[in-house]
């Protein structure tokens, strides 16, 4: 099997759709021998890119889709119409993400990890990507962590992920010197992240979108 067709095997098991970091852990599976080559996720990505177009679309900043995905399937159900345009579809999962990060932001308060509380810099993130979620998911507070920017983006990224007893786990991608920049301890148990209800979502996040190396 093929680089490009392992990657559609991939989007094919996740309903046609997938981040980059579930590309990455999902892709051994039908290629065994991609991490045993120097830089694999940049070799993943050029392949991809290279069948864009073709066989797979971008639908948003690390979103990819086969070619015949529907974007209106990302979309709340009250807020599908047809002939939505590509722009319109984004416009609207905007306001999505803008409710959940308001009913978010009503029951957390902190990021966990730095102790940031000034709201207009803190970000709501899902743990189980929106992308992949369902329409109930999507909306779940308990799909998601305030953090702030920083450590959302590496949680995003899959550079970080938590252990259900509330443990750092950091990616080996991850280079000591920016974990000593930005703080961060592996191994640490950061008592203020507020796991409750939201263990299934962590083991997603652990399995399909945090990137061991």
């Amino acid at each position: 099997m093929t680089k490009v067709e392992a990657i559609a095997k991939v989007l094919v098991d996740n309903g046609g759709i997938a981040t980059w970091p579930v590309i990455y852990n999902q892709i051994e599976k039908y290629y065994p021998n991609v991490r045993a080559q120097k830089e694999w996720k940049a070799g993943v990505r050029g392949v991809l890119y290279r069948e864009l177009e073709k066989q797979f679309k971008m639908i948003d900043i690390g979103v990819i889709a086969l070619i015949d995905y529907q974007e209106n399937n990302l979309l709340l159900d009250e807020h599908k119409e047809l002939g939505d345009t590509t722009r319109t579809i984004l416009g609207k999962i905007r306001v999505g993400q803008d409710k959940f990060r308001t009913e978010l932001l009503k029951h957390l308060k902190i990021c966990p990890i730095t102790g940031i509380d000034e709201k207009m810099i803190l970000s709501a993130g899902h743990i189980k990507p929106w992308a992949l979620s369902t329409n109930f998911e999507r909306l779940d507070i308990y799909n998601g962590f305030i953090f702030s920017p920083t450590i959302d983006k590496l949680f995003d990224k899959g550079l970080i992920t938590f252990e259900n007893n509330k443990e750092l786990i950091i990616s080996k991608s991850l280079s000591l010197k920016n974990i000593d920049i930005i703080g961060i301890q592996g191994g640490r148990k950061y008592q203020k992240l507020p796991i409750e209800n939201r263990l299934q979502y962590l083991d997603f996040h652990r399995n399909n979108i945090f990137i061991l190396e």
